[in-house]
């Protein structure tokens, strides 16, 4: 067994837990990118607001985005009588962290899935679909409630300024983790829902959309 055969073993095993934490830590580097970018390169003082928006904030936003999106593939998953576990891919988790790390390409890559075992008479175009929407439309339920919050607050202050940003972000992140993921395409749950039903990605993926315009990434 090669090292990164090895690397691959024990990373698919890990707790659930450590799991997450590395796949959340993956996605957190962005904000080493920002603090570069505009700390660095566009003079901006690094503040503790500074670090609050762009350090603090995108680790929040991408809890908050991919724990509830990867719980709700396993939990849909287990109702249907299928054995169901969130695990790390260690070749994903080092690209996505080495490609968040570089400065002007900061992307959202994710180097986690949900991993689903149902007894082979039960896989079909409708159980993998099913499954597969529960995590976007968690994530445009989170989007959505975000975004009511986030209108909902008065800017009275800096810190419930702040507070109104972080909802408002929040939304931004699940809106974009939301489409991204819908597209019909590779490993991505659009296409395990577009195979299903298209009628229902078709208004899961307008619906995301509409959130991206409203938070501005439209």
């Amino acid at each position: 067994m090669s090292l990164i055969q090895e690397l691959e073993y024990k990373f698919q095993n890990l707790n659930e837990v450590l799991a997450f934490v590395l796949a959340i830590f993956s996605i957190a580097v962005l904000a080493v990118n920002r603090v570069i970018y505009y700390g660095l390169i566009e003079g901006q003082a690094i503040t503790p607001i500074f670090l609050t928006i762009y350090v603090g904030f995108p680790i929040i936003a991408a809890t908050v985005a991919i724990v509830p999106h990867e719980l709700a593939h396993r939990q849909v998953a287990r109702r249907y009588g299928c054995l169901s576990r969130f695990t790390l891919s260690f070749t994903g988790f080092l690209a996505t962290t080495l490609i968040n790390l570089i400065a002007f390409f900061g992307l959202v890559f994710f180097s986690g899935y949900t991993l689903i075992s149902c007894v082979f008479s039960m896989r079909d175009r409708k159980l993998d679909g099913i499954t597969a929407a529960a995590g976007p439309i968690t994530n445009i339920g989170i989007s959505i409630l975000s975004y009511i919050i986030a209108a909902s607050i008065p800017a009275t202050s800096t810190s419930i300024l702040l507070l109104n940003y972080l909802f408002f972000y929040i939304s931004e992140f699940n809106a974009v983790v939301a489409f991204f993921n819908l597209l019909p395409f590779w490993v991505l749950d659009g296409l395990k829902v577009f195979r299903w039903n298209i009628a229902v990605w078709g208004v899961l993926i307008a619906i995301s959309l509409v959130l991206m315009f409203l938070t501005g990434e439209l």
